[in-house]
């Protein structure tokens, strides 16, 4: 196996791993546009396999870094940033004096270069993501008070919303990803529910099942995290028809379970209530701390 394929099979397998350790992102739970990976400067997407190893949005080798930073100061790689491979066939020229003989030696070569998501990038901004969205005044203050809690990422750029329960922390793309500016707020609300079964808080994950995704616990977390934004979405009184039917139509997923076990929903509830209540309690404590 050359060394393009180890590094393609590598990247593959750790991104399976991380979206295990993540918790994975539902497929319900993505309303962003992550769009399709391009390169920044020749608004060129990707193809292929790279589909599968690149997130979303626009990405820049070094030199295309270095080139932009001559011309403008301001930009710059953020200290710490890890590149991505982009890989590629290549055909090298045949010599007019090779005989058909060496026609295996000239087949196509797999190789590959190394760029760099425009969100490590000081300076840029990703056109890909043009939503001008005006911040909703009661979401923002609550997502600003729980950042006390807990550490939440907002990105420009990225393709994932997750919570990393070993790092206690939450990341989501940012609202310019978003056609509808409420579903922004969905998923992070989502996101910071998930947080609370962090054993220093509200210790609802299983020991041996917190972030194992497909498992029974990890299944029951995730409707806990969809009702719990739910109810924060509503106490907010943030609404979104879109947002409202997605959650509609992963809770009809759930609807045979359901039936089979009625305390199901009365018990997520109950946990989501738990949760949704936790984190409120930030902006009612701030809102203290002001009080004349």
């Amino acid at each position: 196996m050359s060394k393009v394929y180890e590094i393609v099979q590598d990247k593959i397998v750790k991104a399976i791993e991380e979206a295990i350790e993540n918790g994975g992102t539902a497929p319900w739970r993505k309303p962003w546009k992550g769009g399709v990976p391009r390169n920044f400067i020749s608004k060129k997407p990707y193809r292929g396999i790279n589909l599968l190893m690149l997130d979303g949005g626009s990405y820049l080798t070094f030199k295309q870094i270095t080139d932009l930073q001559k011309k403008n100061p301001e930009v710059k790689l953020k200290k710490g940033s890890k590149s991505e491979i982009v890989v590629f066939w290549k055909f090298p020229d045949k010599a007019e004096e090779d005989t058909d003989e060496d026609e295996e030696k000239y087949g196509p070569i797999f190789k590959y270069y190394r760029v760099f998501h425009i969100s490590n990038v000081e300076g840029l901004v990703d056109d890909v993501f043009n939503f001008d969205h005006v911040p909703n005044e009661q979401g923002e203050k609550l997502i600003e008070a729980y950042k006390k809690e807990v550490r939440i990422d907002v990105l420009e750029g990225s393709d994932r919303a997750y919570y990393t329960p070993a790092l206690d922390r939450i990341s989501v793309p940012a609202l310019s990803h978003y056609e509808q500016p409420e579903e922004f707020y969905s998923t992070t609300f989502h996101e910071m529910v998930h947080s609370t079964g962090h054993k220093k808080r509200l210790d609802r994950f299983d020991e041996n099942e917190s972030t194992a995704f497909g498992s029974e616990s990890y299944s029951k977390e995730e409707l806990v995290a969809e009702i719990g934004a739910n109810m924060i979405l509503a106490t907010l009184g943030i609404e979104c028809e879109s947002q409202q039917e997605n959650s509609i139509s992963y809770l009809y997923g759930w609807l045979s379970a359901i039936k089979k076990d009625p305390k199901l929903i009365v018990s997520a509830a109950q946990k989501a209530q738990k949760a949704s209540d936790y984190i409120l309690k930030f902006v009612e404590e701030k809102e203290d701390d002001v009080a004349v």
